[in-house]
């Protein structure tokens, strides 16, 4: 009863919130689109209730009472307009199916998911926007991974891998453990107090551990490419090393010898019968994209055929989120898809070149001058930049293996990616604004002769970098 009470109050206090600042329901759907307490408390909750369809009802709600106010800060970007290209091929794929119940029924949550992205596309505008949507998602899949702990550590429950989670199966529930990780190496390097910190370390370890329980051998693939990435791209190298040993030895002390093997049984694809099945279901994924190429078979439609395309069992799943796209929804479909993630890592890799423009500026003796918080923020936001690359690369590595349309995890990471760089741009030029603005007003002086160079707490910054 007490999980209830704590939905609804949360959903007043958003709905409230919402009516004059959209962004907040924006983060109630999302808090309920990865949490998922339909599933987590099922026995808990009293009554049916979609909580996230509920959210995306109070978004559309809030924004269209706004909308005059947030109108003049549309700023459509790449990312945005190839997810409403998806959105149409997709919704076109479902009126063509062969079997439209099972294409609307599918059809109708990859709407919602779709129309959200677009409507957040537009609500995020600011970098407090950004870090509390990712502090969110670190918090929930932290939460998620402190309950599948619990289960396992207290009542001895392997149900990550005997039910998976929220609707998702074992390989499901191990991939979304993985999507979170990189979220808690952003706050763990980036946090200026040690509690929140040690409280993100200590995030990432139950994920991690709760990823092994899942035995999900493409799950632990994906979390230690994505792992990598993060390595090789953190500074400076010497912490870098530092943090890789300390994985190392983290893993070495949760895997058991079962998870070890399961991992390592991974290079014998060869012989593996679950390796084996999931490339005949690829195989028949492609045959099955070409007969339809333009339109596809039709959501979810096409595991009605793969068995008699050489797939193992009747209705088996593609097990590849490309192919399964390709063979659902056409092959253009599968392409748009493909350059909304290779567009998302441009995206975040331009703004993670924004924010390291600025840190190496921000020591000269340009003007205005800039404090250390504001310092801060773009040391934040630029670990965030490299968090939400971390969680993509660990979403293509383990798409490739499974398909997880509906995880919206991966969504709101192409959401931010696409928004990132207007959004950092947009708040070095008014801090630049400000600062000339203060000068003008008298508030600051321009350093003396005698003064010259920066004060204690204070760096000069530069200007904005162009977009």
């Amino acid at each position: 009863m007490k999980q209830f009470l704590l939905m609804i109050f949360v959903t007043m206090f958003a709905t409230v919130a919402a009516m004059t600042e959209p962004f907040w329901g924006l983060l109630l759907y999302y808090t309920f689109a990865v949490l998922r307490p339909q599933y987590m408390w099922r026995w808990a909750l009293p009554i049916e209730l979609r909580w996230s369809l509920f959210a995306a009802l109070l978004v559309m709600v809030s924004a269209s009472l706004n909308l005059g106010r947030i109108a003049h800060k549309i700023k459509p970007n790449f990312v945005a307009i190839l997810t409403a290209i998806f959105g149409a091929l997709v919704m076109l794929s479902v009126v063509t199916a062969y079997d439209t119940d099972i294409a609307q029924k599918w059809g109708i949550e990859y709407g919602k998911i779709i129309l959200m992205a677009l409507i957040a596309a537009v609500l995020i505008t600011e970098i407090w926007h950004i870090r509390i949507l990712s502090l969110m998602a670190l918090s929930m899949l932290g939460y998620i991974a402190w309950e599948i702990n619990s289960l396992y550590l207290i009542d001895g429950r392997l149900d990550i891998f005997h039910n998976g989670y929220g609707n998702l199966d074992n390989n499901g529930a191990g991939l979304l453990m993985a999507l979170g990780t990189p979220f808690a190496y952003a706050f763990a390097i980036s946090s200026r107090r040690m509690w929140q910190r040690g409280l993100s370390w200590f995030a990432g370890v139950l994920m991690i551990h709760a990823l092994m329980m899942s035995y999900s051998r493409g799950a632990m693939l994906a979390a230690l490419v994505g792992a990598v990435w993060l390595l090789i791209h953190h500074r400076p190298r010497l912490q870098a090393g530092l943090i890789a040993v300390i994985l190392c030895l983290t893993i070495s002390v949760l895997a058991g010898k079962e998870i070890q093997e399961r991992f390592i049984s991974t290079t014998n694809f060869e012989t593996d019968y679950s390796a084996q099945s999931r490339i005949a279901s690829w195989e028949a994924a492609w045959t099955l994209a070409w007969e339809r190429p333009l339109i596809g078979q039709g959501i979810r439609n096409s595991n009605q055929f793969t068995y008699y395309y050489g797939a193992d069992n009747r209705g088996r799943t593609i097990h590849n989120q490309f192919l399964q796209i390709a063979a659902d929804s056409g092959i253009p479909a599968m392409t748009v898809y493909i350059l909304i993630m290779l567009t998302t890592g441009f995206y975040l890799h331009r703004s993670r070149q924004l924010c390291q423009r600025f840190l190496r500026d921000v020591y000269s003796e340009r003007q205005p001058r800039v404090s250390d918080d504001q310092i801060h923020a773009i040391k934040a936001i630029d670990a965030i930049a490299l968090g939400c690359q971390g969680s993509l690369v660990v979403f293509i590595t383990g798409a490739t293996f499974l398909s997880l349309e509906w995880v919206e995890v991966p969504w709101l990471v192409t959401i931010i990616g696409g928004v990132l760089p207007g959004v950092i741009h947009k708040h070095l030029a008014d801090l630049t604004q400000q600062q000339e603005q203060e000068q003008l007003l008298g508030h600051t002086q321009p350093p003396t002769p005698d003064t010259a160079g920066p004060p204690r707490h204070v760096h000069p910054v530069p200007p904005p970098a162009i977009a």
